[in-house]
Protein backbone atom coordinates (compact mmCIF):
# COMPACT_ATOMS: atom_id res chain seq x y z
CA UNK A 1 0.00 0.00 0.00
CA UNK A 2 2.76 2.62 0.85
CA UNK A 3 4.03 2.03 -2.88
CA UNK A 4 1.34 2.82 -3.71
CA UNK A 5 0.78 5.82 -1.57
CA UNK A 6 4.10 7.54 -2.66
CA UNK A 7 3.81 7.75 -6.42
CA UNK A 8 0.30 9.47 -6.14
CA UNK A 9 1.58 12.34 -3.42
CA UNK A 10 4.38 12.79 -6.33
CA UNK A 11 1.74 13.31 -9.06
CA UNK A 12 -0.69 15.32 -7.15
CA UNK A 13 2.56 17.38 -6.18
CA UNK A 14 3.46 17.44 -9.82
CA UNK A 15 0.51 18.56 -11.05
CA UNK A 16 -0.05 21.42 -7.96
CA UNK A 17 3.59 23.03 -9.44
CA UNK A 18 2.76 22.39 -12.97
CA UNK A 19 -0.71 24.42 -12.45
CA UNK A 20 1.18 27.12 -10.57
CA UNK A 21 3.59 27.59 -13.72
CA UNK A 22 1.25 27.57 -15.85
CA UNK A 23 -0.99 30.39 -13.76
CA UNK A 24 2.51 32.26 -14.06
CA UNK A 25 2.83 32.10 -16.92
CA UNK A 26 -0.68 33.28 -17.62
CA UNK A 27 0.26 36.08 -15.42
CA UNK A 28 3.26 37.18 -17.43
CA UNK A 29 4.03 40.95 -17.84
CA UNK A 30 5.77 42.84 -20.97
CA UNK A 31 6.44 45.92 -21.61
CA UNK A 32 7.59 47.69 -25.00
CA UNK A 33 10.86 50.04 -24.67
CA UNK A 34 12.96 52.31 -27.22
CA UNK A 35 16.28 51.79 -28.01
CA UNK A 36 18.88 54.20 -28.82
CA UNK A 37 22.64 53.61 -29.88
CA UNK A 38 22.63 56.71 -28.03
CA UNK A 39 21.62 55.53 -24.42
CA UNK A 40 23.89 55.89 -21.72
CA UNK A 41 24.91 53.20 -19.29
CA UNK A 42 23.01 55.05 -16.75
CA UNK A 43 19.83 55.47 -19.32
CA UNK A 44 19.92 51.29 -19.91
CA UNK A 45 20.16 50.85 -15.99
CA UNK A 46 17.73 52.83 -14.99
CA UNK A 47 15.14 51.18 -17.49
CA UNK A 48 15.87 47.41 -16.59
CA UNK A 49 16.24 47.89 -12.62
CA UNK A 50 12.65 49.88 -12.52
CA UNK A 51 11.28 47.11 -14.59
CA UNK A 52 13.04 44.38 -12.78
CA UNK A 53 12.02 45.87 -9.34
CA UNK A 54 8.01 46.41 -10.85
CA UNK A 55 7.91 42.85 -11.83
CA UNK A 56 8.02 43.14 -15.41
CA UNK A 57 9.14 39.66 -17.07
CA UNK A 58 9.89 40.60 -20.52
CA UNK A 59 11.05 43.68 -22.52
CA UNK A 60 10.49 43.93 -26.16
CA UNK A 61 13.01 46.30 -27.24
CA UNK A 62 12.33 48.42 -30.41
CA UNK A 63 15.53 48.81 -32.22
CA UNK A 64 14.34 49.33 -35.49
CA UNK A 65 11.97 51.86 -35.73
CA UNK A 66 10.21 54.54 -38.23
CA UNK A 67 13.52 56.37 -38.78
CA UNK A 68 16.42 53.60 -38.14
CA UNK A 69 19.95 54.63 -36.80
CA UNK A 70 22.57 53.83 -39.46
CA UNK A 71 25.99 52.91 -38.04
CA UNK A 72 28.69 52.50 -41.51
CA UNK A 73 27.77 52.10 -44.79
CA UNK A 74 24.34 53.59 -45.78
CA UNK A 75 24.26 51.52 -48.50
CA UNK A 76 24.63 48.51 -46.44
CA UNK A 77 21.53 46.14 -46.08
CA UNK A 78 22.18 44.88 -42.92
CA UNK A 79 21.27 46.69 -39.90
CA UNK A 80 24.15 47.26 -37.67
CA UNK A 81 22.73 49.96 -35.53
CA UNK A 82 19.67 47.13 -34.82
CA UNK A 83 22.25 44.62 -33.58
CA UNK A 84 24.05 46.90 -31.55
CA UNK A 85 21.18 48.28 -29.64
CA UNK A 86 19.93 44.46 -28.92
CA UNK A 87 23.81 43.19 -27.76
CA UNK A 88 24.06 46.29 -25.53
CA UNK A 89 20.92 46.14 -24.03
CA UNK A 90 21.27 42.50 -23.26
CA UNK A 91 23.93 43.11 -20.86
CA UNK A 92 21.04 44.52 -19.02
CA UNK A 93 18.57 42.39 -19.42
CA UNK A 94 20.72 39.44 -18.33
CA UNK A 95 21.78 41.97 -15.06
CA UNK A 96 18.27 41.85 -14.22
CA UNK A 97 16.45 38.55 -15.34
CA UNK A 98 14.22 40.39 -17.53
CA UNK A 99 13.52 38.47 -21.07
CA UNK A 100 14.61 40.47 -23.96
CA UNK A 101 12.54 40.19 -27.58
CA UNK A 102 13.94 42.31 -30.12
CA UNK A 103 11.10 44.96 -31.47
CA UNK A 104 11.75 45.67 -35.69
CA UNK A 105 9.40 47.27 -38.14
CA UNK A 106 8.09 44.60 -40.24
CA UNK A 107 6.45 45.98 -43.56
CA UNK A 108 6.36 49.52 -43.02
CA UNK A 109 10.28 50.07 -43.43
CA UNK A 110 12.07 53.26 -44.12
CA UNK A 111 15.52 52.84 -44.54
CA UNK A 112 16.91 55.16 -47.72
CA UNK A 113 19.26 52.11 -48.27
CA UNK A 114 16.17 50.02 -49.30
CA UNK A 115 13.99 52.68 -50.98
CA UNK A 116 16.42 53.97 -53.07
CA UNK A 117 17.46 50.55 -54.50
CA UNK A 118 14.06 48.94 -54.44
CA UNK A 119 11.57 51.11 -54.90
CA UNK A 120 9.12 48.56 -56.64
CA UNK A 121 8.39 46.65 -53.45
CA UNK A 122 6.59 49.34 -51.96
CA UNK A 123 2.57 49.19 -52.02
CA UNK A 124 0.78 51.80 -54.37
CA UNK A 125 -2.23 53.02 -53.72
CA UNK A 126 -6.08 52.54 -55.73
CA UNK A 127 -4.91 56.00 -57.17
CA UNK A 128 -1.59 54.67 -58.73
CA UNK A 129 0.51 56.57 -56.29
CA UNK A 130 3.34 54.70 -54.72
CA UNK A 131 3.25 55.01 -50.99
CA UNK A 132 7.11 56.24 -51.32
CA UNK A 133 5.65 59.50 -53.56
CA UNK A 134 3.12 60.82 -51.12
CA UNK A 135 3.07 61.33 -47.35
CA UNK A 136 0.37 59.38 -46.20
CA UNK A 137 -1.05 61.07 -43.14
CA UNK A 138 0.99 63.77 -43.09
CA UNK A 139 3.71 61.13 -41.91
CA UNK A 140 7.10 61.05 -43.37
CA UNK A 141 7.66 57.35 -42.11
CA UNK A 142 4.56 55.68 -43.37
CA UNK A 143 6.79 53.73 -46.43
CA UNK A 144 5.55 49.96 -46.86
CA UNK A 145 6.65 46.93 -48.51
CA UNK A 146 3.51 45.31 -50.68
CA UNK A 147 3.62 41.72 -48.86
CA UNK A 148 2.88 40.03 -52.13
CA UNK A 149 6.53 40.24 -53.26
CA UNK A 150 8.69 37.35 -52.42
CA UNK A 151 11.73 39.31 -52.89
CA UNK A 152 10.28 41.60 -49.60
CA UNK A 153 9.68 38.71 -47.56
CA UNK A 154 13.09 37.86 -48.04
CA UNK A 155 14.37 40.56 -47.81
CA UNK A 156 12.55 40.97 -44.19
CA UNK A 157 13.49 37.02 -43.14
CA UNK A 158 17.35 38.34 -43.61
CA UNK A 159 16.36 41.28 -41.05
CA UNK A 160 14.91 38.82 -38.89
CA UNK A 161 17.83 36.37 -39.03
CA UNK A 162 20.54 38.53 -38.41
CA UNK A 163 18.73 39.45 -35.00
CA UNK A 164 18.16 36.38 -34.30
CA UNK A 165 21.44 35.23 -34.30
CA UNK A 166 22.37 37.02 -31.30
CA UNK A 167 22.72 34.68 -28.56
CA UNK A 168 20.99 35.55 -25.61
CA UNK A 169 18.06 37.32 -27.00
CA UNK A 170 15.10 35.95 -26.11
CA UNK A 171 12.64 36.57 -29.97
CA UNK A 172 12.08 38.56 -31.80
CA UNK A 173 8.96 40.91 -32.27
CA UNK A 174 7.35 41.99 -35.49
CA UNK A 175 5.59 44.91 -35.47
CA UNK A 176 3.74 47.40 -38.28
CA UNK A 177 2.88 43.78 -39.90
CA UNK A 178 0.02 45.01 -41.51
CA UNK A 179 -1.35 47.33 -44.58
CA UNK A 180 -1.45 51.36 -44.11
CA UNK A 181 -4.35 52.59 -42.27
CA UNK A 182 -7.55 52.07 -44.66
CA UNK A 183 -9.56 54.15 -42.10
CA UNK A 184 -7.36 55.50 -38.76
CA UNK A 185 -8.48 54.36 -35.70
CA UNK A 186 -11.58 56.56 -35.38
CA UNK A 187 -10.42 58.82 -32.13
CA UNK A 188 -7.87 60.03 -34.04
CA UNK A 189 -9.74 61.27 -37.25
CA UNK A 190 -9.97 65.14 -36.13
CA UNK A 191 -6.46 64.96 -34.56
CA UNK A 192 -5.17 63.94 -38.26
CA UNK A 193 -7.56 65.98 -40.09
CA UNK A 194 -9.49 63.43 -41.98
CA UNK A 195 -12.80 62.57 -43.06
CA UNK A 196 -13.04 58.78 -43.15
CA UNK A 197 -16.66 57.87 -43.07
CA UNK A 198 -15.53 54.81 -45.98
CA UNK A 199 -12.54 53.73 -47.88
CA UNK A 200 -11.50 56.12 -50.08
CA UNK A 201 -8.38 55.77 -52.90
CA UNK A 202 -6.10 57.64 -51.79
CA UNK A 203 -5.98 55.09 -48.32
CA UNK A 204 -7.02 51.91 -50.22
CA UNK A 205 -3.32 49.91 -50.92
CA UNK A 206 -1.84 47.70 -52.59
CA UNK A 207 -2.43 47.88 -56.26
CA UNK A 208 1.62 47.34 -57.16
CA UNK A 209 1.99 45.90 -60.59
CA UNK A 210 2.72 42.67 -58.74
CA UNK A 211 -0.34 42.85 -56.54
CA UNK A 212 -2.79 43.72 -59.99
CA UNK A 213 -0.89 40.71 -62.01
CA UNK A 214 -1.23 38.01 -59.07
CA UNK A 215 -4.84 38.93 -58.42
CA UNK A 216 -5.61 38.68 -62.18
CA UNK A 217 -4.00 35.27 -62.87
CA UNK A 218 -6.15 34.43 -59.67
CA UNK A 219 -9.35 35.46 -60.70
CA UNK A 220 -8.97 37.02 -64.32
CA UNK A 221 -10.14 40.89 -62.84
CA UNK A 222 -7.85 43.53 -62.49
CA UNK A 223 -8.16 44.93 -59.04
CA UNK A 224 -8.15 48.20 -60.52
CA UNK A 225 -11.37 47.82 -62.59
CA UNK A 226 -13.19 47.02 -59.35
CA UNK A 227 -15.50 49.31 -58.71
CA UNK A 228 -16.03 49.09 -54.54
CA UNK A 229 -12.87 47.13 -53.56
CA UNK A 230 -13.73 47.35 -49.97
CA UNK A 231 -17.00 45.37 -50.92
CA UNK A 232 -15.41 42.65 -53.08
CA UNK A 233 -14.76 39.68 -50.55
CA UNK A 234 -12.17 37.84 -53.21
CA UNK A 235 -10.30 41.09 -53.64
CA UNK A 236 -10.31 41.58 -49.74
CA UNK A 237 -9.57 37.70 -48.93
CA UNK A 238 -6.48 38.28 -51.61
CA UNK A 239 -5.12 41.05 -49.51
CA UNK A 240 -6.25 39.17 -46.18
CA UNK A 241 -4.21 35.89 -47.04
CA UNK A 242 -1.08 37.93 -48.71
CA UNK A 243 0.16 39.62 -45.47
CA UNK A 244 -1.19 36.67 -42.98
CA UNK A 245 1.22 34.33 -45.40
CA UNK A 246 4.41 37.16 -44.95
CA UNK A 247 3.80 37.36 -41.61
CA UNK A 248 4.03 33.89 -41.15
CA UNK A 249 7.40 33.29 -43.94
CA UNK A 250 8.71 35.63 -41.29
CA UNK A 251 7.90 34.27 -38.08
CA UNK A 252 8.96 30.75 -39.87
CA UNK A 253 12.23 32.58 -39.87
CA UNK A 254 12.54 33.25 -36.38
CA UNK A 255 11.41 29.97 -35.16
CA UNK A 256 14.18 28.35 -36.87
CA UNK A 257 16.71 30.40 -34.77
CA UNK A 258 15.20 29.01 -31.73
CA UNK A 259 13.54 32.30 -30.66
CA UNK A 260 10.11 33.04 -29.77
CA UNK A 261 8.15 34.78 -32.45
CA UNK A 262 5.95 37.44 -31.57
CA UNK A 263 3.47 39.97 -33.10
CA UNK A 264 1.87 43.57 -32.45
CA UNK A 265 -1.85 43.62 -33.92
CA UNK A 266 -4.71 45.84 -34.04
CA UNK A 267 -7.01 45.29 -31.42
CA UNK A 268 -9.15 43.33 -32.51
CA UNK A 269 -9.88 40.68 -35.50
CA UNK A 270 -12.46 42.32 -37.27
CA UNK A 271 -11.64 45.86 -36.90
CA UNK A 272 -8.16 44.99 -38.16
CA UNK A 273 -9.45 43.66 -40.96
CA UNK A 274 -11.26 46.86 -41.49
CA UNK A 275 -8.88 49.40 -41.20
CA UNK A 276 -5.56 47.59 -41.86
CA UNK A 277 -6.22 44.87 -43.82
CA UNK A 278 -4.74 42.54 -40.98
CA UNK A 279 -6.20 38.98 -40.28
CA UNK A 280 -4.11 38.13 -37.45
CA UNK A 281 -5.67 35.10 -36.29
CA UNK A 282 -4.45 33.28 -39.45
CA UNK A 283 -1.24 34.11 -39.31
CA UNK A 284 1.27 31.03 -38.30
CA UNK A 285 4.04 29.85 -36.83
CA UNK A 286 3.69 33.37 -34.49
CA UNK A 287 3.71 32.19 -30.59
CA UNK A 288 2.87 35.73 -29.10
CA UNK A 289 -0.01 37.90 -30.03
CA UNK A 290 -0.12 40.97 -28.87
CA UNK A 291 -3.08 43.35 -30.13
CA UNK A 292 -3.04 46.76 -29.08
CA UNK A 293 -6.02 47.22 -27.33
CA UNK A 294 -5.42 51.16 -27.06
CA UNK A 295 -9.13 51.51 -26.54
CA UNK A 296 -10.03 55.56 -26.48
CA UNK A 297 -8.16 55.90 -29.83
CA UNK A 298 -11.55 53.92 -30.91
CA UNK A 299 -13.81 55.71 -28.63
CA UNK A 300 -14.33 52.64 -26.87
CA UNK A 301 -15.50 51.99 -22.91
CA UNK A 302 -12.95 51.31 -20.46
CA UNK A 303 -14.93 47.75 -20.33
CA UNK A 304 -14.40 46.96 -24.02
CA UNK A 305 -10.80 45.59 -23.50
CA UNK A 306 -12.22 42.52 -21.88
CA UNK A 307 -14.44 42.37 -25.14
CA UNK A 308 -11.43 42.83 -27.21
CA UNK A 309 -9.43 40.34 -25.61
CA UNK A 310 -12.36 37.64 -25.72
CA UNK A 311 -13.09 38.46 -29.82
CA UNK A 312 -8.96 37.44 -30.54
CA UNK A 313 -9.24 34.90 -28.14
CA UNK A 314 -11.97 33.67 -29.74
CA UNK A 315 -10.74 34.31 -33.25
CA UNK A 316 -7.65 32.40 -32.50
CA UNK A 317 -9.04 29.38 -31.23
CA UNK A 318 -11.90 29.14 -34.28
CA UNK A 319 -8.60 29.57 -37.00
CA UNK A 320 -7.30 26.47 -34.75
CA UNK A 321 -4.08 28.89 -34.07
CA UNK A 322 -1.94 27.89 -30.97
CA UNK A 323 -0.60 31.44 -30.52
CA UNK A 324 -0.90 33.01 -26.80
CA UNK A 325 -2.70 36.41 -26.63
CA UNK A 326 -1.31 38.80 -24.56
CA UNK A 327 -3.55 42.19 -24.37
CA UNK A 328 -1.95 45.09 -25.35
CA UNK A 329 -2.19 48.48 -22.62
CA UNK A 330 -1.49 52.38 -23.42
CA UNK A 331 -0.40 53.45 -20.55
CA UNK A 332 -1.82 57.03 -21.36
CA UNK A 333 -5.10 55.66 -21.41
CA UNK A 334 -4.67 53.31 -17.87
CA UNK A 335 -4.86 55.78 -14.73
CA UNK A 336 -2.26 54.94 -12.10
CA UNK A 337 -4.87 54.34 -10.17
CA UNK A 338 -6.77 51.76 -11.44
CA UNK A 339 -3.96 49.61 -13.01
CA UNK A 340 -5.02 46.62 -11.47
CA UNK A 341 -8.77 47.03 -12.85
CA UNK A 342 -7.43 47.61 -16.53
CA UNK A 343 -5.14 44.16 -15.80
CA UNK A 344 -8.30 42.29 -14.98
CA UNK A 345 -9.97 43.31 -18.01
CA UNK A 346 -7.17 41.66 -20.17
CA UNK A 347 -7.21 38.08 -17.65
CA UNK A 348 -10.98 38.17 -17.55
CA UNK A 349 -11.26 38.37 -21.60
CA UNK A 350 -8.70 35.21 -21.33
CA UNK A 351 -5.78 37.17 -21.98
CA UNK A 352 -2.42 35.17 -21.15
CA UNK A 353 -0.82 38.29 -19.32
CA UNK A 354 -0.73 42.28 -20.53
CA UNK A 355 1.90 44.27 -22.41
CA UNK A 356 2.49 47.79 -21.60
CA UNK A 357 2.95 50.61 -24.05
CA UNK A 358 4.88 52.02 -22.97
CA UNK A 359 7.85 52.64 -19.90
CA UNK A 360 9.14 55.74 -21.52
CA UNK A 361 5.32 56.70 -20.80
CA UNK A 362 5.52 54.92 -17.62
CA UNK A 363 8.63 56.98 -16.92
CA UNK A 364 6.85 60.22 -17.51
CA UNK A 365 4.48 59.90 -15.34
CA UNK A 366 5.08 60.78 -11.62
CA UNK A 367 4.27 57.78 -9.03
CA UNK A 368 3.74 55.15 -11.96
CA UNK A 369 6.38 52.81 -11.00
CA UNK A 370 5.21 52.55 -7.73
CA UNK A 371 1.55 51.71 -8.33
CA UNK A 372 2.50 49.83 -11.33
CA UNK A 373 4.97 47.93 -8.72
CA UNK A 374 1.73 47.53 -6.42
CA UNK A 375 -0.11 46.03 -9.51
CA UNK A 376 1.50 43.82 -10.85
CA UNK A 377 2.34 42.30 -7.06
CA UNK A 378 -1.50 41.98 -6.98
CA UNK A 379 -1.87 40.53 -10.46
CA UNK A 380 0.50 38.43 -9.95
CA UNK A 381 -1.25 36.76 -6.63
Amino acid sequence: MKKLIIPFVLLISSLILSCGRQDSADKKVWAWMSGKTTMSPDQWEHYFKNASDAGIDAIILECHGGYPEVLGDSTSFRDSAAIFIVKRALEYSQKYNIELHAWMWTTNRTEMSLRNAHPDWYQVNAQGESCLDIKLYNREHYRWLCPSRPEAIEYLKDRVAELAEIEGLAGVHLDFIRYPDAILPYGLHESRNVVQDRVYPLWDFCYCDECRKQYKELTGVDPMDIEDPTADEQWMQYRWDALANMASEVAKEIKAHGKVSSAAVFASPEESKKLVRQDWANFKNVDVLLPMIYHKFYDWEDQDIERATREGVEALKSSGSKARLTSGLFVGHVPKERINEFFNYAKNGGSKGVCLFSLELVERTEGYWEKLKEAIAVYKQ
